[in-house]
């Protein structure tokens, strides 16, 4: 760094201490010494880029004010990609090796693309990676000096590049380069991770998941029909009726805070009057914003809103909204547990927490603080997080909801479904929670919208998402309904809405009529595929999703197994695991993938460590995953796979753009299967299930197809023998069950 550099960055020093945040001050006897010093990012010199040099990974610059305090400094760096021997760390021109993360680091296993504009670089911004490790470099300390220290992160040479995601020096134990620790978890959402964040997961072992007994009864997955597409207060007779066409059980309104106000009064009138017609209420509140309106109006609250390691503060959505910081207890105190009490006590039935963003242990502790609010009072609530794909933080929520869902159907030749996430949040889930399914950013007019069919001004196809969620273990939210298409709902005078509010009506009335058929209900499978715990949406762009896609359009019945939940107990409910570029595992969970084999389980690897490979039956390359896109790759993993499981538990020849779920009754020889054509009507559909292993016996008189989708319908039996059954769909709108047994 040159001078002139390190003058520049004085000067945005000064600044940022100007505008109220201190990094650094003059040392005072009265205080504890400061023994951790953070670090701050700058760029590379001028005359660095004008040497044409490409080895430096990051610089940064540490103020420490006494070197001497530090009895044994040393440089904690949370870092990710870097392989033994391939990068190293200057301290003031001291050059030192960094440790290599355990694994084998390769080919990243997603889009190296990271901090892409808009949602979905602000999500996974520094948290978008498969593994994040804390290495510790022990320093010698003459190699520090007192104010400005410049640490330079280098790759050797012909190595891949890594990435440095946060950096401190502190008196640390070790007496040389030692890797802590690493894990796959997200660290955090909406910011940069931290070291703290990294502390936090590395020794979290999930005190605050919530289990099927824990949630209330009435929010359990298949008994919810959710409404939150907006309240018209100047006609609330009609809202009531359209609640009850629809067989509405839940709806989401804001609880004011100003109890004082004719607004709480008119909102808790609502609430009492939704109780009395035996529908629950949803509070609807946001984690992770700050309005600019409110920031203007109130200069307090500024020191509520996150900022970077520069003092800046951090925006949510440019000139509209901060990003709140979850860890000033000021906020949490003064408007997130004050406005959940005030929503307790005005009798809502559950939180929703929208943005639930922020370092995972930050939002675990304030959910946590939540619940012991509402204990406090003796009520049960459940508690909704929309936690943006952080499985951590999914596990201490009653239920979550989806990013990424697009309008199911197929669009320019091109199948588009959400299937790979619902198993996702399924596993997430425990297989007994629930999680909401809606289109994301739905409106026209924005990026991206996940409505594909949008006729004047208002999306028009309900039926292929409520279908997909119904059938894949969600819930459909009635959401982002825009104010054309909810008006031409509650005045009745818009055609087009009047004919898409009768499709949401009807399939509603199915799900509540059917409610049965979705409570209680476990899926049948025969393939595990064992993932890191990140949920393919838009937040994370994995590689993987090729093969997720593949298995689910080709009516495989696999299930996610979660990483950080791997047993032999697990493990065992599978005929074949598939292992899908996995560079890593923990002793433990080798452990269980020994036990597997030995106990007689097949197991497929697609890349994946060395020690994975040699345990395996079957191998491909982790080229796969990207050739499974195609026809080919498509049919080579799928042959691969067969070649281990056997016969397919459900085959539908001869259709494209069909998915089929098998769900079993908990408990009963009961088996649901659930058809979402996602594409034109369809006639004589035929299917084979095989439930062997299953069920020992299919009754073929107790063979029935119930559809939301009107008109009497009968099935077809062809042939029953044993466990296995053959039939025909005489006809496939959208959304067919049929139950067996």
């Amino acid at each position: 760094m040159t001078k002139r550099s390190i003058c520049t960055l004085m000067g945005a020093l000064v600044l940022a201490l100007v505008g109220g945040t201190v990094l650094c001050h003059a040392q005072d006897a009265s205080k504890p010494v400061n023994d951790s010093h953070k670090a701050y990012v700058v760029a590379p010199s001028y005359d660095y880029e004008m040497s044409g040099r490409t080895d430096r990974v990051k610089g940064y610059v540490i103020i420490v004010d006494v070197p001497e305090q530090l009895t044994s400094p040393g440089l904690v760096v949370l870092v990710s990609g870097v392989a033994p021997g391939q990068g190293h760390v200057t301290v003031n021109g001291h050059a030192y090796d960094l440790p290599g993360l355990m694994g084998e680091v390769g080919a990243p296993s997603r889009s190296t693309e990271k901090n892409q504009p808009g949602k979905e670089g602000w999500y996974s911004y520094s948290s978008g990676d498969d593994i994040i490790g804390k290495v510790v470099v022990p320093l010698t300390p003459t190699h520090l000096r007192a104010g400005l220290n410049e640490i330079e992160f280098f790759k050797s040479p012909g190595a891949a590049g890594y990435e440095v995601i946060d950096v401190a020096v502190q008196s640390v134990p070790q007496t040389e380069p030692t890797l802590i620790g690493q894990t796959y978890h997200l660290l955090g959402r909406g910011r940069s991770s931290t070291i703290r964040d990294f502390d936090f997961v590395f020794n979290y072992r999930s005190e605050k998941k919530r289990s099927l007994e824990d949630i209330p009864v009435w929010a359990r997955r298949g008994k919810v029909n959710f409404y939150r597409a907006g309240i018209d207060w100047s006609h609330l007779d009609r809202m009531f009726a359209m609640f009850a066409e629809a067989h509405i059980n839940l709806v989401a309104t804001h609880v004011p805070m100003d109890t004082s106000s004719e607004e709480y009064r008119q909102v808790k009138a609502f609430i009492d009057r939704c109780h009395a017609n035996n529908i629950r209420v949803t509070a609807f509140n946001s984690v992770g914003g700050l309005g600019i309106r409110d920031i203007l109006m109130h200069p307090e609250k500024k020191s509520w809103i996150s900022r970077d390691e520069f003092g800046n503060l951090v925006w949510r959505a440019p000139n509209n909204t901060f990003a709140a910081d979850l860890q000033n207890e000021d906020y949490r105190r003064d408007v997130l547990l004050k406005q959940a009490a005030i929503a307790i006590d005005a009798g809502v039935d559950e939180l929703y927490y929208d943005w639930s963003i922020g370092g995972t242990g930050d939002v675990i502790h304030f959910l946590d603080e939540v619940r012991q609010l509402a204990a406090s009072k003796n009520k049960s609530i459940s508690i909704f997080g929309n936690c943006k794909g952080n499985i951590l933080v999914d596990e201490v929520a009653d239920l979550v909801k989806t990013e990424g869902t697009r309008e199911a159907g197929v669009w320019d030749g091109k199948w588009v479904h959400n299937i790979a996430q619902a198993r996702f949040y399924y596993a997430s889930g425990y297989g007994v929670k629930s999680y909401e399914s809606k289109y994301e950013g739905a409106d026209p007019g924005v990026p991206n919208p996940g409505a594909q069919d949008v006729r004047d001004g208002m999306k028009v196809g309900w039926r292929k998402p409520i279908a997909e969620a119904s059938a894949f273990q969600s819930h459909f939210a009635i959401a982002e309904a825009s104010e054309k298409l909810l008006h031409g709902w509650i005045m009745q005078d818009n055609p087009i809405a009047v004919q898409t509010w009768g499709d949401i009506r009807r399939y509603f009335t199915f799900l509540s009529d059917q409610q049965d058929l979705y409570t209680d209900v476990t899926c049948v499978r025969e393939v595990g595929v064992v993932s890191p715990p990140h949920i393919p949406s838009f937040e994370v762009t994995l590689k993987r999703a090729n093969l997720y896609n593949a298995l689910a359009e080709s009516n495989v019945m696999y299930e996610v197994v979660l990483l950080h939940r791997l047993t032999p107990e697990l493990l065992s409910r599978y005929k074949v695991i598939v292992i899908p570029n996995i560079p890593w595992m923990d002793a433990d969970q080798i452990e269980a993938i020994r036990t597997y084999r030995k106990n007689g389980g097949k197991i497929y690897t697609i890349g994946s460590s060395h020690e994975l490979r040699e345990l395996a039956d079957v191998q491909s390359p982790a080229s796969m995953l990207e050739e499974a896109e195609n026809e080919n790759g498509r049919r080579e993993l799928l042959a691969k796979i067969r070649q281990l499981s056997g016969e397919q538990v459900i085959t539908i020849p001869g259709t494209n753009y069909v998915a089929a779920n098998v769900v079993r009754k908990t408990d009963s020889d009961r088996i649901i299967v659930h058809f979402v054509n996602y594409n034109t009507p369809l006639k004589n559909v035929r299917v084979s299930v095989n439930l062997d292993g299953v069920l020992k016996q299919i009754d073929n008189k107790q063979i029935k197809v119930l559809s939301p989708d009107g008109g009497a319908k009968a099935i077809e039996v062809l042939s029953v023998r044993g466990a296995k059954v053959e039939f025909v769909l005489p006809e496939l709108d959208v959304y067919d069950v049929v139950v067996i047994n």
